[in-house]
């Protein structure tokens, strides 16, 4: 069984084995959630921009890489390199997905719309990414747009009354 991760803002630092299209999304997923993420693999996609939450290093993945992050993630097309990150994670403690291989790993991410603070997820439990993203576009379309300010205005009148509580 997996987990469903909700993250704030400097929630640490996570792991992304791989470089190509499903490491950029999980890499674009995890900075959204306030991760900063560092890449290895031999190749990285021009996608995976270098950034000041994203570190990349184009080398094969050796199992020390895990050590002190919160999340690993293997994206790779190669099972074997895949089982051999989870493997890692497990052995440090660490929560670890493996795009391949959902059973094996001890979290899944879920497919997420945003419009400011707002985040609406779905999640299939791994069984499914595709299914997941199709439900939260019809999600998605079905809120349309304006949410992030009425959040924000929710918020403000919450904090309001907060300090009118207070301070009566």
């Amino acid at each position: 069984m997996g987990y469903l991760i909700d993250v704030q803002p400097s929630a640490g630092v996570a792991l992304v084995v791989g470089g190509g299209a499903v490491a950029a999304r999980k890499v674009r997923g995890l900075r959204e959630a306030g991760f900063a993420v560092n890449v290895v693999a031999p190749e990285i996609a021009p996608e995976i921009a270098a950034g000041p939450s994203v570190l990349l290093t184009r080398r094969a993945f050796e199992p020390a890489d895990v050590l002190g992050k919160v999340l690993v993630l293997a994206c790779t097309d190669d099972r074997a390199v895949n089982a051999a990150v989870l493997a890692a994670a497990r052995a440090t403690g660490v929560l670890g997905l493996a795009a391949d291989d959902p059973g094996a790993s001890t979290f899944h991410t879920p497919a997420v719309h945003r419009d400011g603070v707002l985040a609406v997820a779905v999640s299939t439990g791994g069984a499914d990414p595709a299914l997941a993203t199709e439900i939260r576009d019809r999600i998605a379309a079905a809120l349309g747009e304006g949410w992030a300010e009425r959040v924000e205005a929710a918020r403000a009148a919450r904090q309001a009354r907060l300090a009118r509580e207070a301070h009566p």
